[in-house]
């Protein structure tokens, strides 16, 4: 069995796993980072830092608290595009007003509906690179994880003093913590959206994104179909009053474990789950997942 000398091993490079890595490595930890590839479902073309979800207008669970640790991170590392239109209907803006009565989140109201002050946007493909600049990663398929033990597609067997799991759909296997996986696609378009506006689906910089697949409870790469493009380009002509051009597509699938995101596992911790909000909540939980290592020292 080979014996890994850092300190930390991270087993995911999406948003999560490089985020994480790269806050413990920053707090003088050694990190070695574990992926067959760099991104996975991360590799959106636009992500949205939204605090305010859904159609329903529901707060995401502690988006005070996230907001201030995104844009203490994030403009770090990547250009981050500040400010999300959400549209509302009139009949529902008294809801709306109602669940963000007595919340932190800076915001006002227009004539089509409220401007998300602190929400933002920004492009992974350029952030992921940067935050994997000087990290030690390593490109591995690990197969099975038995506590501070990994086995590698090949067979070998590998000893890690402290293991974090931060990959998503395609690896959650490995943990058999169960939630939910839920398809979706994304367009790219010829027209480009400076400002980021959101309702049923989203426009952010040259994509139109949004999903109404139903939640599986397992893993199956997806791949957009025709009724997807056909369902996006509908929703996109009621969000804006006109019909976008296409010019391509990305499809993935998002992992999610209901705010159960950070937990103890044998060998280390699990840092996974986020769904379409991993973005958004990755620079929190990082930190928090730091507090925790430094809690319980190897």
């Amino acid at each position: 069995m080979k014996r890994l000398e850092a300190e930390i091993v991270v087993l995911g490079a999406g948003i999560a796993g490089l985020t994480a890595a790269r806050v413990l490595q920053d707090a003088g930890l050694e990190v070695l980072v574990l992926s067959e590839e760099l991104g996975g479902a991360s590799t959106v073309p636009v992500a949205l830092l939204n605090p305010v979800r859904g159609q329903r207008g529901s707060v995401a669970p502690e988006a005070e608290e996230a907001l201030e640790a995104l844009w203490a991170f994030y403009p770090r590392h990547t250009l981050v595009h500040r400010g999300v239109v959400r549209p509302v209907p009139e009949p529902d803006r008294a809801a709306w007003r109602a669940k963000l009565h007595h919340r932190s989140i800076p915001h006002r109201w227009t004539e089509e509906g409220i401007y998300l002050e602190n929400a933002a946007w920004l492009e992974p493909a350029s952030l992921l690179a940067r935050l994997r600049e000087g990290l030690n990663l390593q490109h591995v398929k690990i197969a099975f994880l038995d506590g501070n033990t990994l086995y590698t597609a090949e067979g070998e067997a590998l000893w890690a003093r402290r293991v974090i799991y931060a990959g998503g759909a395609s690896g959650a296997h490995l943990v058999g913590l169960g939630g939910r996986f839920t398809a979706g696609s994304v367009l790219g378009l010829r027209e480009r959206f400076e400002t980021a506006r959101s309702y049923g689906v989203y426009v952010a910089g040259n994509s139109l994104g949004g999903s109404y697949l139903p939640h599986t409870l397992s893993y199956t790469p997806h791949t957009t179909a025709p009724e997807e493009v056909e369902w996006l380009l509908e929703s996109g002509q009621r969000l804006l009053g006109y019909r976008v051009e296409p010019r391509s597509s990305w499809a993935g699938v998002r992992y999610r474990l209901d705010r159960h995101y950070l937990r103890a596992i044998p060998g280390g911790f699990a840092l996974t789950g986020f769904g379409s909000a991993g973005f958004f909540y990755a620079p929190l939980y990082a930190r928090r997942l730091l507090e925790r290592i430094r809690a319980v020292p190897t």
